[in-house]
Formats: C-alpha cells, structure tokens, sequence
C-alpha cells in the first residue's frame, strides 16, 4: 500500500461496513422494486403506519428517513399521486401538512414485512442473539453524540 494511504483498524471497519451495507440493501432494493417501490418510499410507509391514522407532519417526515432525501417534497408528491398516501393541512394549525397512509399504502407496507423479516432472516442468521445485540450495540455508539 502507498505509504500517502493510512492504514487503521477504523479504516477497515469503515470499508467492511460500507461493503455491508450495500450488500444488505441491495437485498431489499430488489424486494421493493418488485413492489413497484423504493426503499425511500417504503420507510415514509413505515412512517405512517406507525403514527396509526393521525397522520405526521411532513417536516418529521424527513427527520425521520433513514436515507436522506434532498427534495420530501416531490418524493410525497409522487406517492400521491401514486395513491400510497394523502396529504392535507392541519385542522389546528394551517401551516402545518399532514401525510396520511391511503389504504393501497397500508396493504403494500403491510405486505411487506412478512417477506422483510424472511430478508433479515437470511441476512443475519448465521449471527446469534448476542452477537446481534452487541453489533447492533456498536453501531449505535458509533452514531451517538455522546
């Protein structure tokens, strides 16, 4: 290796994660475009079935995507369009919109999560429990602001 390119233990921990991740995605990418959607699409479902049927702000929309999305608002426009969700202005505050989950939405996120923990399944059963939790444990401290 090139004495310019440092070599360390966190660089290889970022490569293998990297590597991992696009791996791991990838599975889902392929189960979701089946579905005639991306992942993006599927977490803003996953977003709404979890706030049931009040409906969430679109600002926490975006706070709330595990990938970021340059432009929520056009990605919302789509799944309307679509009919995978609506959209409309607060009773209580005008300025505020609300996304709600249409009921063609809720079937295909619902749909979903059976064939999403056959993937989670594959991609991690050759992982005990334990070794489950402590990766899922140093992961989050790698993220943590702490």
């Amino acid at each position: 290796m090139p004495e310019n390119i440092p070599d360390s233990l966190s660089r290889t921990a970022y490569l293998s994660l990297v590597e991992a991740h696009e791996h791991l995605v990838g599975d889902f990418r392929s189960l979701f475009k089946q579905r005639g959607l991306t992942p993006t699409q599927f977490n803003v479902l996953r977003i709404l079935v979890r706030a049931h049927e009040k409906g969430v702000p679109c600002g926490e929309i975006s706070s709330g995507l595990l990938h970021r999305v340059p432009d929520v608002t056009r990605l919302l426009d789509r799944m309307a369009r679509d009919g995978l969700i609506r959209r409309e202005r607060s009773a209580t505050d005008r300025r505020v919109v609300l996304a709600h989950l249409e009921q063609k939405g809720l079937r295909m996120c619902l749909d979903l999560y059976l064939p999403i923990a056959s993937v989670h399944s594959r991609q991690f059963g050759q992982l005990e429990d334990s070794e489950l939790r402590e990766l899922t444990r140093l992961l989050r401290k790698t993220v943590s602001k702490e």
